[in-house]
Order: structure tokens, then sequence, then C-alpha cells
């Protein structure tokens, strides 16, 4: 297992891409697992009617975009490191009718939200993106009502081979050199066991982790 390999916090504008237009590669690339992460929130754990829901790290939005359009009783608030990315998160929520509001900020430091304020939070790719996720974990219980739900998705570095050779293969497709920065951001990933000891050292008893061959998900339900 090769050590972790951290990853720059927020994802900004640069004289390669914009963000504008990483926002449209990820929709074309990414847009049937933004389905299935809405439909995994739904099924797993089922938010309640009219829910209001946080999500950490929503880039462009499209995770989130996807859950309200299958839920459009669920009121979701967007926090985000890259302010670059909230405006192009504002204009594909217009674009496609839903209703979201996004706020600039971290995981580890919440400390404009109340305690206990929603219902559920979510998070899709990238928590690798995190440089101490037990903060975000204890930021999450704190803002979390007290019968509140969480899915959290992201990859996992101990991937196993297929998985590595899928990444491998379609990585040579993407273009803007984000193949490369799919490779990055599973180096700064975190395993299934790692995520289990962060939650035991902080006391968290009830969240689930599992895992499949690419991907972890916590989630409470």
């Amino acid at each position: 297992m090769k050590p972790r390999i951290p990853e720059g916090v927020a994802i900004v504008d640069s004289s390669e891409i914009s963000m504008e237009q990483y926002s449209k590669i990820m929709k074309k690339q990414l847009g049937k697992e933004y389905e299935r992460f809405a439909n995994n929130v739904i099924n797993k754990v089922g938010p309640v009617q009219n829910s209001s829901v946080l999500e950490i790290g929503p880039g462009p939005g499209w995770a989130g975009i996807e859950l309200l359009k299958k839920r459009m009783d669920l009121k979701l608030t967007g926090l985000e490191a890259s302010s670059d990315m909230i405006r192009v998160a504002k204009s594909n929520a217009s674009s496609e009718s839903v209703n979201c509001s996004y706020v600039v900020g971290l995981g580890e430091n919440m400390e404009k939200i109340g305690d206990h304020q929603f219902d559920l939070v979510i998070s899709r790719d990238s928590m690798h993106h995190w440089e101490d996720p037990e903060k975000v974990f204890k930021e999450i219980e704190r803002v979390l009502k007290i019968d509140g739900k969480i899915y959290i998705h992201d990859s996992r570095r101990d991937m196993n081979a297929f998985g590595r050779l899928i990444v491998n293969i379609f990585s040579r497709f993407i273009p803007y050199n984000m193949g490369y920065y799919w490779k990055t951001s599973i180096a700064a990933s975190y395993t299934p066991m790692e995520i289990q000891k962060m939650l035991q050292n902080i006391g968290i008893t009830d969240w689930c982790v599992e895992s499949d061959f690419m991907d972890l998900k916590i989630y409470k339900n």
C-alpha cells in the first residue's frame, strides 16, 4: 500500500482549463455516476420529506443537482472551497431549474453553521481533498440533527488490480489531462480501514463504511 499523496484543497480556473470546461467534461464523463449517487442517497439512507441537505465539496454541483431533480422537496446548501466552482455550480443549478445555495468554506471548519441544522449531509468525490477527515467528521456530527443521515462517496486508494486497469484504460480518453488528475485523486484518497480507524478514534460508532473494488461509502440512515 503506497502512502497517501495529498491533493490541493480547491480546484480553480487555470490557463489550462476553466471550471466551465471542467464542468462540461465531468457531466459528460460521469453523468450516469451522478444519477447512481442520487439513487443511492435516496435508497440507502431515505431522506425524510423536506430535508435540509448540506453537500460538502459539490464542485460543479452535478451530484446535488441530480439529487434535487429526483427529490424536489429537498433544500440543498453546498459548502465549497473554490469560488470558481461556486460560480459554475450556481449556473448549472439555474440551467437545471433546481434551487440550491452555495457558500465558500471548508468541511474542517463550519463555524458559520449552527449546531444541528441539517437533516442530511452528502459528499461525492471530495473526501480525498480533505486535509483532516477527523475534523470534518466531527463537524458533520455537530451540524447534523440528532436523527440526521449521511452519505459520503469517494475512491479508495487500495482499489484492486481490476479497478486500476479500468482507470488506466479510461483515463486516456479524458481531455485536458483530467485523466492524470483522476489518478492523483485516487492517490490522495483514503482506504476503508483508514476511515474506520478515524471514526473509532473520535468515538463515532453508528456510521457504516462499505467498499467495492473501486470506491468506498460512508453512510448513516
